[in-house]
C-alpha cells in the first residue's frame, strides 16, 4: 500500500542517522585494512490492521459446495410438555343464559259448576257440580245431571235421564286411592208405530231403568325410570239394577294385576273373579266368571312384544271351561311417524241386563241370557302420524263368535225386542280406521270408521247390527269468546227380521216366518256453539237433527227430529 511505503522510507532514514552519528564519537583505531562486507537489506515492516469488509469478488472465495452422497440421518430428540388447558375458540356462537322466569300468579279456578238450558221439544236440561279447592293429595266432589225430553212429535216419545254421585281420590306418596259411588235412572216409553197398522201399539208402557253402582280402587305409583319397578293394583266394582218389571239384576267384581321388570323383561299376571245373578219372573240365573292372565312382555328399542294366555271357566247355572292364546306386537318402523302391530286373543263377553238397557232400551222382559265367546281374535294394522298433530290408526281384524247376539222384534209385543243366539260359529271381518287432528285448543277433529261383515250359518243376516258406522267430533274456536263443535253419525243400510204369519199356509193361525225389513242408511248432524261472556259465565246453544231426517235406529222407532237446546253455564 501507498501509506506503508512512505513509513518505511522515513523509518530507513532515521536509522541510517542514528548510526552515522554512533561512528563519529568513537576512536580511531588503525588496522589492517579488512575486505569490506555487503550490507544487509532491512526487512522490518509495520502492518496497520483495520475492519474487514468484503466484496463481491471475496465471496467467491467461500463458495463450497454441498456433499450429495452424504446419508446419514437426523433424528432430533424432542420432548413435549403438553398443557393441561382447555382450547377457546373465538370464532364459536356462546351459550345463552337461561333466565329466570318471572313468577306469575295462578290462574283462579272455579271448583263449581251450575248449567241450565230448555229445547223447543219441552226439553230442560240442568247439571251442578261441586268439587274441592286445588290440591295435590286430595281430590273429592260431587255431581248432579239432568236430561229430559218431553214433547216428541209421536204419542208418548219421551225420555229423560238422572244421575246423582260422589267421587274422592286420595293420593300419597306410595298409593293412590280412588272411589266413587252414583246412582241412575232412565225411563222412556215403548212408543214405537208402524204406519201400515192402524192399530198399532196405541197405549205405550212405560220403561224405567234404576242402577246404584260403586267402584273401590287401589294402586301404587311407580317411578317410571326404575328399570326394576314392581306394580300392583286392585279393584272392586258392585252394582244393582233393576227395570220397572220385574227384571232385576246384582253383580260384584273382583280384579287385580301385579307385574315385576326385569331388565327389559316384565312378567305379570292379571285376575278376575266375577259374580252376576240375573232374575226375571220367568227365571234366576247365577252367570260367574274366573279369568287369570299370565304374561310376559319385551320391550325393545323398536318393538314391544307380550305373549301369554287367557284362562276363563264359567260357573253358576253353566259351566264351562276356555283357554285362549294372548299375544301382541308392536313395531315401529319410523319412528312417531309409521308402525306396525298384531294381535291374538279370545274371550269371554259376558251379557248383562245392565248393559242390554244402554243398548236397546226397548228390550223385553224376560231376556235370554247367554255369554258370547270370542274363540278367535286376530286384528292388525298400521299407526302414526301425518305430521304433529295428525295421528292416524287403520287395521283389520278377523273374530270368530259363538253365541253371536242379535235383537229380533217380539212376535206378540212387537214394540219390544228380544234377545236372539246364533248357534255355531259366526265370523266377522271388519277394517277400522281412526284420524285425529288436533291443533292446540284451535281446532280438533275426531273420526272412527268401522266397516263389518258378518257370516252366519244359520241366519241370512246379522239382525239389527249396520254394516258400517261413522262417528265424527269436531270443535272449532273461531274467536277469542266463541266456540263451535260439531258431531256427526251415519250408520249403512240395516236388515231387521220380523216374525210375521206366512200368507201362504192354510193353517190357523198361520205359523210365523220371518221376513226382512230393511232400515235406510241415515247421516245425523248435531251443530253447537258457546260464547264466553267472562271466565264465570258463557252461554250455549245446540241443534240436533239439523238436516231433519226421518231414520229409525231400531225397527218401528223413528228418531227424534230437529229440536234445538239452549242456555247458560256459571262457574262459582
Amino acid at each position: 500500500m501507498k501509506l506503508s511505503y512512505n513509513l518505511n522510507r522515513y523509518l530507513l532514514l532515521c536509522l541510517l542517522g542514528v548510526n552515522t552519528s554512533l561512528f563519529a564519537q568513537v576512536k580511531t583505531e588503525e588496522k589492517k585494512p579488512q575486505e569490506e562486507k555487503p550490507k544487509a537489506a532491512v526487512t522490518e515492516e509495520v502492518e496497520v490492521v483495520r475492519s474487514y469488509k468484503p466484496i463481491l469478488a471475496d465471496a467467491v472465495k467461500i463458495r463450497r459446495n454441498p456433499d450429495l452422497n452424504e446419508k446419514k440421518v437426523f433424528n432430533p430428540k424432542v420432548k413435549y410438555n403438553p398443557i393441561d388447558k382447555k382450547l377457546e375458540l373465538d370464532s364459536e356462537i356462546g351459550a345463552l343464559e337461561a333466565q329466570k322466569l318471572i313468577k306469575q300468579d295462578e290462574e283462579t279456578l272455579y271448583n263449581n259448576f251450575a248449567k241450565f238450558g230448555m229445547g223447543n221439544l219441552g226439553s230442560t236440561l240442568g247439571a251442578l257440580h261441586i268439587g274441592t279447592d286445588r290440591d295435590e293429595a286430595l281430590q273429592a266432589g260431587f255431581n248432579f245431571n239432568h236430561w229430559a225430553n218431553s214433547n216428541g212429535t209421536l204419542n208418548k216419545q219421551k225420555m229423560s235421564e238422572q244421575s246423582i254421585g260422589a267421587y274422592g281420590r286420595s293420593i300419597g306418596d306410595n298409593i293412590v286411592l280412588d272411589g266413587k259411588l252414583n246412582y241412575n235412572r232412565r225411563s222412556n216409553y215403548f212408543y214405537g208405530v208402524n204406519p201400515e197398522d192402524a192399530n198399532f201399539n196405541l197405549d205405550p208402557k212405560k220403561q224405567r231403568f234404576n242402577l246404584f253402582e260403586g267402584d273401590g280402587l287401589i294402586y301404587n305409583r311407580i317411578d317410571p325410570n326404575d328399570m326394576d319397578k314392581f306394580a300392583y293394583a286392585a279393584k272392586i266394582n258392585g252394582y244393582i239394577f233393576n227395570n220397572i218389571f220385574e227384571g232385576k239384576e246384582t253383580g260384584v267384581a273382583l280384579s287385580g294385576g301385579l307385574s315385576k321388570n326385569l331388565n327389559k323383561f316384565q312378567i305379570g299376571a292379571n285376575g278376575l273373579l266375577d259374580f252376576t245373578t240375573s232374575k226375571d219372573f220367568a227365571y234366576s240365573l247365577d252367570n260367574h266368571i274366573f279369568k287369570v292372565n299370565p304374561f310376559i312382555k319385551l320391550d325393545g328399542e323398536k318393538f314391544k312384544l307380550t305373549a301369554g294366555i287367557n284362562y276363563i271357566a264359567e260357573f253358576g247355572t253353566n259351566s264351562n271351561s276356555n283357554l285362549f292364546p294372548n299375544a301382541s306386537i308392536d313395531f315401529s318402523l319410523v319412528k312417531n311417524y309409521l308402525g306396525l302391530f298384531a294381535k291374538l286373543d279370545g274371550n269371554v263377553n259376558k251379557t248383562r241386563l245392565k248393559d242390554l238397557s244402554y243398548v236397546n232400551p226397548f228390550i223385553n222382559e224376560n231376556i235370554d241370557i247367554r255369554n258370547q265367546i270370542e274363540k278367535f281374535n286376530i286384528s292388525g294394522g298400521i299407526k302414526g302420524t301425518l305430521a304433529a298433530n295428525i295421528g292416524y290408526k287403520a287395521y283389520i281384524s278377523y273374530k270368530n263368535i259363538d253365541n253371536f247376539a242379535y235383537f229380533v222384534n217380539d212376535t206378540t209385543r212387537r214394540e219390544t225386542f228380544n234377545l236372539e243366539y246364533e248357534s255355531g260359529n259366526t265370523s266377522v271381518f271388519g277394517i277400522t280406521g281412526e284420524l285425529n287432528i288436533k291443533f292446540s285448543d284451535i281446532a280438533r277433529i275426531d273420526s272412527k270408521l268401522e266397516l263389518n261383515q258378518y257370516t252366519l250359518k244359520h241366519e241370512l243376516n246379522a239382525w239389527q247390527h249396520p254394516s258400517a258406522k261413522l262417528t265424527t267430533n269436531a270443535s272449532f274456536k273461531i274467536a277469542k269468546k266463541v266456540k263451535l263443535d260439531a258431531d256427526l253419525y251415519f250408520q249403512g243400510p240395516t236388515k231387521a227380521k220380523l216374525y210375521e204369519p206366512d200368507p201362504t199356509s192354510s193353517t190357523v193361525p198361520a205359523p210365523l216366518i220371518g221376513n226382512i225389513k230393511t232400515l235406510k242408511s241415515f247421516a245425523d248432524l248435531g251443530v253447537g256453539a258457546e260464547y264466553l261472556y267472562n271466565k264465570r259465565i258463557s252461554a250455549f246453544l245446540r241443534v240436533n237433527n239439523l238436516f231433519n231426517s226421518d231414520y229409525q235406529r231400531y225397527l218401528y222407532y223413528p228418531s227424534y227430529g230437529f229440536n234445538i237446546l239452549g242456555g247458560i253455564s256459571y262457574g262459582f
